[in-house]
């Protein structure tokens, strides 16, 4: 059995502090987790699409992502538009966090004012995380108009209806409220390319750059969409907000953030 087969079999609070004390170090500091490592890792995938599509939001980062939380630039950029664009942390606010990654959670957890919700199809791969609830996103148990924001990153690349996942962020979300929504991008300008009822990791992997997506979005497709929903959309920029802290946080000059914000008389 591999090792990280059997690190996974252990509770996520033990894996968390078997990282703390693997890691531990004063080279590099997390944003996210708060702590301190001797190192980030590199991260991302080696499929040869995501090359030929210039691909941001998948392709490989060195020195990006930590050790103990697992938060990478992606991370790190929406914690920025957070902290920067947003209330968190001033005005109280009710968020929806779809697929969870732990360093976004842990940020968000320290800031007062937060109502927090995790959701996901499957809640038993989320045991460190509190107040998670049972959800397929294209039909969550959440009443309209129900949250401030909603938090989805790298999950609607995996949803074969992604139209009814747009429909429903879009029903839960407060008019006013705003929607952070981040898959992998492709650039070269040749648009969507996706395949709803494909069934084979090889070909998945080999099209869309990672076994279990069904799609691979271009950007623009991917703001349409949105808009199709009933949001605003539109695309923060990093770099364009704040350039010194973005270089700070090791962001990718080439990656932005979709929002999707919800007309007021909706």
């Amino acid at each position: 059995m591999h090792i990280r087969q059997i690190t996974n079999l252990l509770p996520q609070p033990l894996r968390f502090g078997l990282r703390q004390f693997v890691f531990k170090g004063t080279a590099c500091t997390c944003v996210l987790c708060g702590n301190h490592v001797r190192e980030f890792r590199s991260h991302g995938g080696d499929a040869e699409v995501l090359d030929a599509r210039q691909v941001v939001g998948g392709k490989r980062r060195d020195n990006d992502r930590c050790p103990v939380c697992h938060g990478s630039d992606r991370t790190r950029m929406m914690m920025m538009y957070l902290k920067d664009e947003t209330p968190v942390g001033d005005a109280p606010q009710r968020i929806l966090h779809a697929a969870p990654d732990s360093g976004l959670y842990l940020w968000l957890k320290r800031q007062p004012n937060v109502t927090y919700i995790g959701s996901d199809i499957d809640v038993s791969r989320y045991r460190h995380i509190e107040n998670m609830q049972t959800a397929d996103l294209t039909n969550t148990p959440f009443e309209d108009n129900s949250f401030d924001l909603l938090i989805c990153s790298h999950v609607l690349e995996h949803i074969p209806n992604d139209g009814a996942a747009f429909a429903e962020i879009f029903r839960v979300v407060k008019p006013g409220g705003r929607a952070l929504l981040l898959t992998p991008f492709a650039l070269d300008g040749k648009g969507t390319d996706e395949d709803i009822d494909i069934n084979d990791a090889a070909e998945q992997d080999r099209r869309f750059g990672q076994w279990d997506h069904v799609r691979l979005y271009d950007r623009d497709d991917f703001l349409k969409r949105m808009r199709s929903a009933g949001f605003d959309a539109s695309l923060f920029d990093p770099f364009d907000s704040d350039q010194d802290q973005a270089e700070r946080l090791h962001l990718n000059p080439l990656e932005l953030l979709p929002i999707g914000t919800k007309p007021l008389n909706s």
